[in-house]
């Protein structure tokens, strides 16, 4: 197995970088996360210290090296914080969805009751009745509650006067018999015995208690008017289709906006992760990106989202492969062969170089392959055609023990040299390699005088 073989590296500076990208893309979420959790109230300090400090034990396992535990547990943190986000947002939505339904029922049992009370009551209190009207007119008050049942016992009182003599009172105490419920909410089931709570209004309150709650309270005026319109309307066919139809369309702005701040997010990353990188002026591509927001064209974000993606795929891309060349250069000097400086750039604008040794003359080794996606070819050569043949099986033995070399010093140093193809020795005539000399050190040589 000591002929020419096809081998994948990965090398320590490659690991370094990925685990770097994990660390970073970690703390952009973070961010977000104690960002919306503080907004909807739903962070207490003891659950922000504690996140924090699980984010410092991943940051020590860098310095620890410790790569492999890394790669596993920051993807898996940052996939626990975008679900714990999720579930502290909806925890907050349906307090808030919550919130507008008793607001609602405030309101439907105020205009209720004022009714029976201006109808029933000319001595009401007046104070009372302001009050019950502006919480009919949707002004809600802390005290609502108490307001309706004062408002109730009034109208109770109110009842008993006109409806029983002083004598029938007496009887009605003797027999426990009473007209009117004993409670505000039996008066109301009294009032509305058909009436069951509309799964429609209940999601309808959801919505726009999402919208409120994550894009602000503008966000959902427009839907408002139209719930507003719909339960005006006089006829009930045309009420629930109104209703059926802005169920539809909040549930359709819902979940544009949920697309879109992913894809939004999605960008933001990419924009910080390239801006740690980049090396020429995109100053107009990131300015563009700044401006956009969960209103922006999807299509728009879409673009940005892929020119980012491919800028750094190219450049992690150059970036490990010179790191690959550099490193199987490296410890090819280790073991005795000539590495001149301008080889690593030679053998990416070439595709190969061959590396002499002195303790073997007339032979060298030659690796060649772009080194992008990590596969490298590795070969014993001749330096010349005017050499004794007799020698070149001796030579590929010699550079088994060697490549095996190769590889101890580069796990040493953090890389892994991995064989996914090998020939035996002999397998093939060894390789004569003096025109792919002059044309590396041509292009070396040219590098020089730049």
């Amino acid at each position: 197995m000591s002929g020419p073989k096809v081998v994948r590296i990965v090398t320590r500076e490659e690991i370094i970088a990925i685990c770097e990208g994990h660390l970073q893309r970690l703390e952009l979420v973070l961010a977000r996360w104690q960002a919306q959790a503080s907004k909807v109230g739903e962070l207490n300090e003891q659950e922000r210290v504690a996140t924090f400090a699980r984010r410092d034990r991943l940051r020590a396992l860098l310095a620890q090296e410790r790569f492999a535990e890394l790669q596993k547990a920051v993807p898996a943190e940052i996939e626990h914080l975008r679900r714990d986000q999720g579930d502290r947002e909806e925890r907050a939505i349906i307090r808030a969805a919550q919130r507008r339904q008793r607001e609602r029922r405030l309101k439907e049992n105020a205009a209720t009751l004022l009714e029976a009370l201006q109808a029933r009551s000319e001595g009401a209190d007046q104070d009372l009745l302001r009050s019950l009207t502006q919480l009919a007119n949707g002004i809600i008050k802390e005290d609502g509650e108490r307001l309706l049942a004062a408002g109730f016992v009034q109208l109770a009182k109110a009842d008993q006067k006109e409806t029983l003599s002083e004598a029938q009172r007496a009887l009605a105490q003797l027999l426990k018999v009473d007209d009117t419920p004993n409670s505000l909410s039996e008066w109301m089931a009294a009032r509305h015995p058909d009436t069951l709570p509309d799964i429609r209004l209940q999601r309808i309150n959801r919505h726009i208690a999402e919208l409120q709650l994550l894009q602000g309270t503008d966000s959902a005026a427009s839907f408002l008017q139209a719930q507003e319109r719909a339960e005006a309307e006089p006829e009930s066919q045309r009420r629930n289709l109104l209703l059926d139809s802005l169920v539809l369309d909040l549930a359709s702005s819902t979940r544009t906006f949920k697309n879109k701040r992913e894809s939004l997010e999605r960008l933001q990353d990419l924009a910080s992760e390239m801006e740690t990188q980049a090396r020429t002026d995109y100053t107009a591509l990131f300015s563009q990106i700044s401006t956009c927001t969960t209103v922006t064209n999807l299509e728009t974000i879409t673009g940005l989202t892929e020119q980012c993606e491919a800028f750094i795929a190219t450049h992690l891309q150059a970036e490990a492969a010179l790191a690959r060349r550099e490193a199987v250069l490296s410890g090819l000097a280790s073991l005795g062969y000539e590495v001149r400086e301008g080889m690593a750039t030679a053998w990416a604008e070439t595709g190969k170089v061959v590396l002499r040794k002195v303790a073997t003359p007339g032979y060298g080794v030659e690796v060649g392959g772009k080194a992008d996606n990590g596969r490298l070819q590795v070969r014993a050569v001749a330096l010349s055609g005017d050499r004794d043949k007799t020698r070149d099986r001796d030579i590929e033995t010699i550079w088994c023990s060697e490549f095996q070399r190769l590889q101890a010093r580069l796990k040493d140093r953090g890389s892994e040299l991995l064989i996914e193809r090998s020939l035996s020795v002999g397998e093939v005539p060894l390789k004569e390699a003096s025109a792919s000399i002059q044309v590396a050190e041509a292009v070396i040589a040219q590098q020089k005088t730049v």
